[in-house]
């Protein structure tokens, strides 16, 4: 373990450098300042000291002469850190005054292979105070390079951070913009009172589920369900609470079906719901649980109660009750009508198959 003081007046890198060498043992101090550095180097006698070419007030070269130069003063090893587009220059510079080099910034292999084998050097020699001056006449124009090249890196830095908080806000934009898309196209595809899919959305939703069933050979269903007397609701207690007695069919409707149902108003008191993979029988259950939950509503004012609400149900499905969804929707339209004639609150599958003649029925009360 070595002990390694770095002065820089990036606090960014000192840092960097300082985590990278007490990862693997190291007892390191990092400062910005020259003449804390100075103290430090008095005081704890460092084996290595690792500081830039180019500094605010002092640059690292000078420094290094300064502690050189004055007898009996801590000569430790030196490693000299410079950008690359002044490296020639800081490497021919590092030599002279017995410092190794390494590329600024670098990667943390190569900076922990120079460090190891600068820390094998031996002690580096006293600079007189002519060769001193003759090592700050070479100084000079480095520093001044790097101090160019690091100001300029610094200008780069702040345009691309700029740059790169446009691009982010420019993508927050396109998200934002996105989603009010998203939330219009799904407020398009919606029933403003119920909440539940609307017509348009559940008419194009059957071209899709009609080409998935006919694929996979699952079946699909149809259910068309309408609620009984519905216009006697609205007349007596008024357009707002007969409103509030289709959403709570919707939700009786939705908490009675399948997470994969799709679930629609298609009109006026007249809902559907379509079933993807579902045999006769599962649907005729759901659709006696769903006739159940809304028969359970509570439907009054002023505590005058009107009765239950009832629900009239057709079903149909795909292959049985026709080749096309379209046709299947037609289907279970004809069996939501057979059953208001057999006097509502039944449920109706149809009466009619491709493979047998329209009289063969199936229907009756639950």
């Amino acid at each position: 373990m070595a002990s390694i003081l770095i002065f820089d007046s990036s606090a960014i890198n000192r840092r960097f450098v300082a985590s990278l060498l007490r990862k693997h043992g190291h007892d390191v101090l990092h400062v910005g300042d020259a003449a804390q550095a100075l103290t430090l180097l008095r005081l704890e006698r460092p084996d290595l000291l690792i500081t830039d070419v180019s500094a605010p007030d002092i640059d690292g070269c000078r420094f290094v002469m300064q502690t050189r130069c004055q007898p009996g003063f801590p000569r430790p090893r030196v490693l000299i850190q410079a950008p690359a587009a002044v490296e020639a220059e800081a490497r021919a510079l590092a030599h002279a005054i017995g410092a190794s080099f390494v590329v600024k910034p670098t990667n943390p292999e190569l900076l922990l292979t120079v460090v190891n084998a600068a820390l094998g050097e031996p002690p580096p020699p006293e600079i007189s105070p002519v060769e001193g001056m003759a090592i700050d006449v070479l100084v000079q124009p480095i520093v001044r390079l790097a101090r160019r090249v690091a100001e300029r890196s610094a200008q780069l830095e702040v345009a691309r951070t700029a740059l790169d908080l446009e691009i982010r806000k420019r993508i927050w934009a396109e998200q934002d913009l996105m989603r009010a898309n998203l939330r219009l196209q799904d407020q398009a595809m919606r029933d403003a009172v119920t909440g539940l899919h609307n017509r348009r959305f559940l008419e194009e939703s059957l071209v899709h589920e009609e080409i998935r069933a006919k694929r996979h050979g699952h079946a699909l269903v149809i259910m068309m369900i309408d609620v009984d007397h519905f216009k006697e609701i609205n007349d007596t207690l008024g357009h707002v609470a007969a409103d509030g007695i289709l959403r709570s069919v919707g939700e009786c409707m939705l908490a009675a079906s399948r997470g994969e149902d799709i679930v629609a108003r298609y009109g006026g008191d007249e809902f559907a719901v379509m079933m993807a993979n579902a045999s006769e029988e599962t649907a005729c259950r759901r659709a006696e649980l769903i006739r159940e939950r809304v028969h359970s509503l509570e439907v009054g004012s002023d505590g005058d109660q009107l009765g239950p609400v009832t629900l009239s149900v057709g079903i149909a499905m795909l292959p049985v009750h026709g080749d096309t969804a379209e046709a299947v929707l037609r289907a279970a339209d004809d069996a939501l009508l057979r059953s208001k004639q057999e006097g509502r609150n039944r449920i109706v599958v149809s009466p009619w198959a491709a493979d047998r003649p329209l009289g063969d029925a199936r229907s009756g009360p639950p």
